[in-house]
């Protein structure tokens, strides 16, 4: 026979066990986590091929799967897949109304997740960046502008108030996006607009003064050979034990500044090593509030439900203990509690993608050296055994040639100019 003591006791069992409730990774997930295990093993062409299907899904990944693809097949220079693939991105991420009005609505009353993932602030601008790269890489210098300058929007900056839990309880700011000021200026260069490719280098300077060297106008202008590596992993997203808190790890202080690197052409170092200056930190981006997006409503549904759960609990025991219409009126206060509470806590769990592949800092080495052939290593004599090789590196008599690197510890080369793309292996679906 069922009783109210037993009926009680499953409702406080409910409220105990109510954070630990989890989903199975779907297939296209265990797919994408594929294919970014392939990419940091080095395997850029199967990690090219298992985001292609991926990134044609209209769901809610497609952005995200979009930038993973973008990433692959950059580092593979496959541009023109890395050019589709950011662009299809960079359309979703920076159109109005995207998501209608009843899809916004459902994630911020239901689950995020229902919302089409368009990453945090710096995952927008990585985005923008790369997708101006591309273009810059192939001399499209009108259509890179356009990507630098989308790279550059305004931030919201709700420091000012965070005590207040207004969603809309900000100002906004002008970008501290270094690189991008940067390139937009090279950009601008190439277009014939001093004043603006000046303006562009001077803010760069402002917003870090060690990039002197490497935003200097008549660097940039002489310059035929322009170097662009990234290096180390982004920020990753953590959550609290029932998943409802969004973090940021590691902070800066616990892994140390990003190191110089060092330049070597046909054996020769580049004495001026200001050139090796890292350009950002997406570490410590991560922890500044104006590239986070705003996480009051989760904080606050995930808060409410903890508490309400916790009444419940209270109200299960007081149940337990009581008799008659008391007992009954305790029971189903506590089942409302918990049920309401449980509602909260699940629609309130943290969205924890993110864009594997980016990396802590980027590196931008505007350089010049004699037209023809050349062998480039660049590596960082803080970091022992970190190091990329590339020969036969073209560099042309007029304009100049932009190159792209990941560095990677266990993929130092040697690379050879042209890279030869490796054919993928065919993988199935399940693989």
């Amino acid at each position: 026979m069922i009783t109210g003591k037993s009926i009680g006791r499953f409702i406080v069992l409910v409220a105990m066990l109510a954070t630990f409730a989890g989903c199975a990774p779907t297939k296209a997930q265990r797919q994408a986590d594929r294919a970014i295990a392939d990419y940091f093993a080095g395997d850029y062409s199967g990690a090219t091929h298992r985001l292609q299907k991926l990134s044609e899904k209209t769901d809610e990944n497609f952005v995200l799967n979009n930038l993973r693809l973008g990433s692959a097949a950059l580092v593979n220079y496959d541009l023109a897949e890395a050019e589709s693939a950011f662009l299809r991105a960079y359309e979703v991420i920076n159109s109005v109304g995207v998501n209608d009005g009843g899809r916004s609505l459902g994630a911020i009353l239901v689950d995020e997740k229902i919302k089409i993932w368009k990453g945090e602030p710096y995952e927008r601008a990585m985005a923008n960046f790369y997708l101006g790269l591309v273009y810059y890489m192939r001399e499209d210098y009108g259509n890179a502008r356009g990507a630098f300058e989308n790279a550059l929007f305004k931030l919201r900056d709700y420091s000012a108030n965070e005590k207040k839990s207004e969603r809309l309880d900000y100002r906004d700011v002008e970008s501290n996006f270094a690189v991008a000021s940067i390139m937009l200026g090279k950009c601008w260069q190439k277009l014939g607009r001093e004043d603006l490719a000046r303006a562009n280098f001077t803010r760069a300077v402002e917003l870090q003064p060690g990039l002197r060297e490497i935003a200097d106008y008549d660097r940039n202008m002489q310059s035929n050979l322009l170097l662009v590596v990234d290096l180390g992993h982004g920020p990753q997203k953590v959550t609290d034990f029932d998943g409802s808190i969004v973090g940021f790890a590691p902070v800066p202080a616990q892994v140390g500044p990003p190191p110089r690197a060092s330049v070597r052409i046909d054996g020769q170092v580049i004495s001026d090593s200001q050139l090796g200056e890292p350009t950002i930190d997406l570490l410590a981006m991560a922890q500044d509030r104006r590239w986070q997006s705003i996480d009051t409503i989760r904080a606050v549904k995930s808060g409410i439900g903890t508490g309400m759960i916790a009444v419940g609990a209270y109200e299960g025991m007081r149940g337990i203990n009581g008799s008659g219409s008391a007992q009954r009126r305790d029971l189903t206060a506590a089942a409302a509690l918990i049920g309401a509470g449980l509602l909260l806590k699940l629609t309130s769990q943290a969205d924890v993608r993110q864009w594997e592949m980016l990396p802590r800092t980027v590196y931008v080495m505007p350089l010049h050296v004699s037209p023809g052939v050349h062998d480039i290593v660049v590596d960082f004599p803080s970091i022992p055994g970190l190091r990329q090789e590339w020969y036969g590196l073209e560099v042309p008599d007029k304009g100049d040639a932009t190159y792209y690197m990941r560095m990677q510890r266990h993929n130092s080369g040697p690379f050879y100019w042209p890279p030869v793309r490796d054919e993928p292996r065919d993988v199935a679906d399940g693989d």
